[in-house]
C-alpha cells in the first residue's frame, strides 16, 4: 500500500479545489508563486510553474465557471433585475443568430438620484480582459458630495457609431431629456455623432483643455508658427472642435460648474480593473453589488452630515469665507456691492448673483467677494447656492437602496425565460498566453515628457532644495 500511495501524482484539480477560496474576491492577488510557497510549507509539495499555472485556471474555472456559460445566465439575471428594482431599464441585444450583442442596464436608484444632481454626463468606455473581450461603456454624473453616482452601464462588441447609438438610445429611453443638459466624454468622433442624433440638443464637450495647453506652450516657445497653430498634434482635430465653447467652462453655453475631465468615468474604471478579467455575469453582478455598496455608504454619510451643504462644496464654501475675512465692501444700492481686495475692485450683485470676477454665478456657489457683501448685509448664503449643493439633495439622492439579490438557487424564473437562448458573441475568443493587463498607450502619450522634479536653489531637475548639493554653504 505505501508503494502504490507514493507513485500517486497530485493533480491540478485537486489542489485547485484547495485554493478557491483565493479567488472570491476579484481584487485578491494570489500568483502562482504564492500557491507554490503554500503548497510547499503546508504539505512539503513541490510543483513547477506550469502545474501551478494550471492549478490557478482550473480554481477559476471552479469559481466562474465555463465564460461561455455565462451568456445563458444573462435572461434569468436581468428578470431577477427587473422583479428586484421596478422601474429599472435591463436591455439585452442579440443578433439574429441568438449570439450576444449588446446589454446595458441602469437601476431604479440611479434613475430616481439623477432627478437630484446636476444633468451633466460623464461616459467613456474600456476595454475588457475576459475570454470574450469586449467593451464596457459607462455613464456617471456627480452628487452633491462631489461623488460619483454611477448612471448606466454597457457591454459591447467595441466603440463604434452603432454601439454608441445604441447605448444613448437606452440612456434615453431610462433617464429622458432634461433642459441644460450636457454630455462630458473624451475626444470621441462616435459619442459626438451618436449624441447628435439621439439628442439633438444636448451640448457635447470634449475634454481638450490638456491638448490646447501643450500646443500653446509649443506656440509660445516658438515651436509652432501662428498658421501652424490649429495642427500641430498627430492626430486630425478640426476647427470646430478648437471652439473655446466646446472645452472652456467660461465660454460654454451650458453651466457644467465643477465637471472640467471625465476624470470621474476614468475614476470608475479604475475601481472595476480587476472586475473586467470576470465573464460577464460576474461583471455584472460586481456592477450591482458596486452600486449597492456605494448607495449604503452614501446614505449613511449624508444622514451624518448636519451642514447645509455637502461635504466637498461646504469646504470650499468655508475656504473662500477665510479670503472674505480680509475683504473690504462698499454698498451702492441694496443688492450691488463694491469689493475691494487690495487695489482690485469687484462688483457683486446679490439679485442676480453674479460678480464681476466671474467664479459666482459659474460654481453657483457664493465666492469671497459675495461672501463679503453677504456679511455686510448680515444675511446668510444658503439662498445662494445652488440646490444640487445641498444635504438635502444628497438624501434624495440616494432614497431608494440597492437591496441585496436573493441566493440564485432561489430565483422564480418562468420557463420561457428559462428557455431564452443566448450564445457567446462572434468575435474571436481572446488568443491562448498571457493577456493584456494594459491599454495600448498612443504616440503622444509615449513620447510625451514626464514630470520632473526640479530645485528651488539651484534649478537642477531630479531634486528638491532638501537633498541640492549645488546650494552654497552657510558660513
Amino acid at each position: 500500500m505505501d508503494e502504490m500511495f507514493i507513485q500517486c501524482k497530485h493533480t491540478a484539480v485537486v489542489i485547485g479545489s484547495m485554493v478557491i477560496r483565493k479567488y472570491c474576491d476579484p481584487k485578491s492577488v494570489y500568483t502562482p508563486k504564492d500557491i507554490q510557497t503554500d503548497m510547499l510549507s503546508e504539505h512539503r509539495v513541490n510543483l513547477s510553474y506550469m502545474q501551478l499555472w494550471r492549478v490557478k485556471e482550473k480554481a477559476l474555472q471552479f469559481l466562474r465557471g465555463n465564460p461561455a456559460d455565462s451568456y445563458t445566465k444573462l435572461p434569468k439575471y436581468f428578470y431577477i433585475l427587473e422583479e428586484t428594482y421596478p422601474g429599472s431599464v435591463v436591455k439585452l441585444k442579440k443578433t439574429a443568430d441568438e449570439c450576444f450583442l449588446y446589454t446595458f442596464v441602469a437601476l431604479c436608484t440611479s434613475i430616481s438620484g439623477w432627478q437630484h444632481c446636476r444633468p451633466v454626463i460623464v461616459v467613456d468606455g474600456t476595454f475588457l480582459k475576459s475570454a470574450y473581450r469586449g467593451i464596457m461603456l459607462t455613464a456617471s454624473t456627480m452628487d452633491a458630495a462631489g461623488t460619483i453616482l454611477p448612471l448606466a452601464y454597457a457591454v459591447v462588441d467595441s466603440e463604434n457609431d452603432e454601439s454608441w447609438k445604441w447605448f444613448f438610445e437606452q440612456f434615453k429611453q431610462a433617464y429622458g431629456e432634461r433642459p441644460s443638459m450636457c454630455v462630458v466624454s473624451y475626444r470621441n468622433e462616435s459619442i459626438l455623432k451618436a449624441t447628435s442624433i439621439v439628442y439633438p440638443s444636448m451640448t457635447h464637450y470634449s475634454c481638450m483643455w490638456h491638448i490646447w495647453t501643450n500646443i500653446r506652450s509649443k506656440f509660445k516657445k516658438g515651436h509652432l508658427q501662428l498658421h501652424e497653430l490649429y495642427f500641430a498634434t498627430a492626430r486630425s482635430y478640426t476647427l470646430d472642435e478648437f471652439n473655446e465653447k466646446r472645452w472652456s467652462r467660461v465660454h460654454a453655453t451650458v453651466n457644467r460648474t465643477w465637471t472640467m475631465t471625465s476624470n470621474i468615468a476614468e475614476s470608475l474604471n479604475a475601481v472595476t480593473k480587476d472586475a473586467r478579467e470576470l465573464p460577464i455575469f460576474d461583471l455584472l453582478e460586481y456592477m450591482r453589488t458596486l452600486l449597492e455598496r456605494w448607495t449604503n455608504e452614501k446614505l449613511l454619510k449624508a444622514k451624518g452630515t448636519f451642514t447645509f451643504l455637502g461635504s466637498k462644496f461646504n469646504k470650499e464654501l468655508e475656504n473662500n469665507r477665510t479670503l472674505s475675512q480680509k475683504l473690504r465692501v462698499r454698498a451702492s444700492t441694496d443688492h450691488i456691492h463694491i469689493v475691494l481686495d487690495g487695489v482690485k475692485r469687484y462688483i457683486v450683485c446679490l439679485e442676480n448673483k453674479k460678480c464681476s470676477y466671474g467664479q459666482f454665478q459659474l460654481e453657483e456657489l457664493p465666492c469671497a467677494h459675495a461672501l463679503a457683501a453677504l456679511r455686510h448685509r448680515n444675511e446668510t448664503y444658503e439662498n445662494y447656492c445652488s440646490p444640487y449643493y445641498t444635504r438635502e439633495s444628497l438624501l434624495r439622492t440616494y432614497e431608494i437602496p440597492v437591496n441585496p439579490l436573493p441566493d440564485e438557487s432561489k430565483w422564480n424564473v418562468p420557463q420561457h425565460i428559462l428557455d431564452e437562448v443566448v450564445n457567446p458573441p462572434t468575435r474571436d475568443k481572446r488568443q491562448p498566453g498571457r493577456p493584456q493587463k494594459e491599454r495600448y498607450k498612443t504616440y503622444d502619450e509615449i513620447k510625451s515628457k514626464k514630470y520632473k522634479v526640479s530645485c528651488g536653489n539651484c534649478g537642477g531637475e531630479g531634486h528638491n532644495k532638501i537633498s541640492c548639493k549645488n546650494a552654497p554653504k552657510k558660513k
